[in-house]
């Protein structure tokens, strides 16, 4: 079937079936699984452990109010992090004339901004702190969903190597190119 005959809903099944592969396949990849979790949660994060550490250790670790510097530092870390993820599957998706995966990450970048303007206010206000928090760090994970997206096909967060590596590949394969024009 020509991309001229698709319908719309099987642009959209296989748009949702590459966001499941996007989803799925990375997190059975340990260099990805290592990177995603020292590399973006822990060392991007790095202000949002150090908030919940200082908030441990303050004397009363179980008062809401107290929480006002883990609500700001994740209130910093999920609108870089959707912000950097969206623009990179963007940039990806217009490059590679795909469509739904482009309004897919512009959408996400939508949805971060109005979240991020709307609790910024609410913090501001000083409205329901556990709201604030709760959905701060949901978006926080959808943060980290959208960056698993994002980089699952990077092939710098990938174990095994490329075919034509030096290092990977059968080694009685037969090599792309030619030496046609080479004499010895």
């Amino acid at each position: 079937m020509s991309e001229v005959d698709k319908t719309n809903s099987e642009y959209n099944r296989e748009f949702l079936k590459e966001l499941r592969r996007r989803t799925k396949t990375p997190l059975s990849d340990l260099t990805f699984i290592f990177y995603l979790v020292f590399g973006v949660v822990l060392f991007s994060g790095f202000g949002v452990f150090v908030e919940i550490v200082k908030y441990w250790f303050s004397g009363s670790p179980l008062d809401v109010q107290g929480l006002q510097g883990v609500r700001a530092a994740l209130a910093v870390f999920y609108p870089a992090l959707i912000g950097a993820a969206s623009l990179q599957l963007t940039l990806e998706a217009v490059k590679n004339s795909k469509t739904l995966m482009a309004v897919f990450a512009i959408s996400s970048l939508l949805i971060m901004l109005i979240a991020a303007a709307v609790l910024g206010i609410q913090e501001f206000r000083q409205e329901g702190p556990k709201h604030i928090f709760s959905l701060s760090f949901i978006l926080s994970l959808f943060g980290l969903w959208i960056w698993t997206v994002a980089n699952a096909d990077n092939p710098d967060l990938k174990t095994k190597p490329k075919p034509e590596d030096a290092v990977g590949g059968s080694v009685t394969r037969k090599l792309p190119g030619s030496t046609t024009g080479f004499t010895e």
